[in-house]
């Protein structure tokens, strides 16, 4: 047995790439809109977006926005 503790929850301790941020989004925005409408979709993304603070360029979103509504 250790005297080691985890003083913070473990995904503090792990922080993800800016990189895998985004494909964890990018998999979280498919599996929630998949065939949605194309102004539902671009609304999703740029609120998501918004609220966890990732920067993408528009191009990048209108070719996610294309490819989830599709």
């Amino acid at each position: 047995m250790t005297d080691e503790t985890q003083d913070e929850p473990a995904l503090a301790q792990n922080s993800p790439s800016e990189d895998e941020r985004v494909a964890g989004l990018l998999a979280q925005l498919r599996a929630d809109l998949s065939g949605e409408d194309a102004a539902t979709v671009d609304a999703a993304v740029r609120r998501r977006l918004a609220d966890t603070g990732i920067a993408v360029d528009d191009e990048v979103v209108r070719g996610w926005v294309a490819d989830i509504s599709g």
